[in-house]
């Protein structure tokens, strides 16, 4: 696979996915992804795009300004 920016290569990585839903910012650590070797641009899946928007539902209406959460046990 190759990355849509620059044409390096993609490979296989994890990465720290962040959203900002306005009364709360949600931290998703260790998301599975492609990232570029060579401008680090990074792509998701479609399932784990699901899966982090499952995450981001879940998590919408709680009371806290800041959610940190590990994908592998969240998703």
């Amino acid at each position: 696979m190759t990355c849509f920016y620059c044409k390096g290569t993609m490979k296989p990585s994890t990465t720290t996915y962040m959203e900002d839903l306005g009364n709360c910012i949600v931290i998703i650590k260790n998301v599975p992804c492609n990232k570029c070797t060579q401008c680090g641009e990074v792509s998701y899946s479609g399932v784990t795009i699901k899966r982090i928007e499952a995450i981001i539902a879940q998590l919408k209406n709680t009371l806290t300004e800041i959610a940190v959460v590990n994908y592998s046990t969240a998703a």
